[in-house]
């Protein structure tokens, strides 16, 4: 039997890529509200932010991340228990492309106290963007913008932990909070409804061994 076989055509019906473009300038609703919320000075800066995110690279990137789901490892090759949540490469890329901006603490001093001025138009605008290209990687990006108001009702606990949340630096690495160049804050959670009644929970510390943390600094 022989098979059939297409020429080649050309498809006529279909919008091009939206990419490389400027996700800001193009957004005209999102530039005069961010000028009349006291951020017009910021307009070059979220320009070249729109540009970046809005290009074909990070496109790519939010294609890919979202092809490619986490993965649990929990055991490492030779055995030993690991309980390690493995994600692509893409992912991070894009978590450091958001921390690098400051999407994730740029409304907070480095004392975590607030930024005051235009940073939370700002910062909000940047999240609006970024939100376009892939929102999965944002929960943790505004978890940890959000934790610091939580944190500041221990200050002791801030204290210790902003220096690692103040950073622009972003670190992948599965390791305690401490020994990282920089972080960011998630949660623990349970889904609701009858679930809870066949889950079980372990709970544990990750604390420096000469010193004493907040039950808060603690995981699930």
């Amino acid at each position: 039997m022989t098979q059939a076989t297409f020429a080649t055509h050309e498809v006529l019906n279909q919008s091009p890529p939206f990419e490389d473009v400027d996700l800001f300038a193009m957004d005209r609703a999102l530039v005069d509200a961010v000028a009349a919320n006291g951020g017009a000075s910021a307009a070059k800066e979220l320009s070249e932010f729109g540009k970046h995110w809005g290009s074909a690279a990070m496109a790519a990137r939010g294609r890919a991340a979202n092809e490619n789901t986490p993965k649990l490892r929990t055991f490492d090759s030779r055995g030993n228990r690991r309980d390690e949540v493995e994600f692509h490469p893409t992912y991070h890329e894009l978590m450091a492309h958001s921390a690098h901006a400051g999407v994730h603490n740029s409304t907070w001093t480095a004392q975590g106290r607030p930024a005051g001025g235009a940073a939370e138009v700002v910062r909000a605008a940047k999240f609006y963007i970024a939100a376009q290209v892939e929102t999965g990687h944002l929960c943790p990006i505004t978890m940890t913008r959000a934790s610091v108001a939580a944190l500041s009702a221990q200050p002791e606990l801030l204290a210790k932990t902003m220096p690692v949340i103040a950073t622009r630096a972003y670190d992948p690495g599965f390791a305690p909070w401490w020994t990282k160049r920089g972080m960011t804050l998630g949660m623990g959670m349970t889904e609701s409804g009858s679930c809870r009644r066949r889950c079980a929970t372990r709970f544990w510390c990750w604390r420096r061994p000469t010193e004493d943390l907040p039950v808060s600094s603690c995981r699930t």
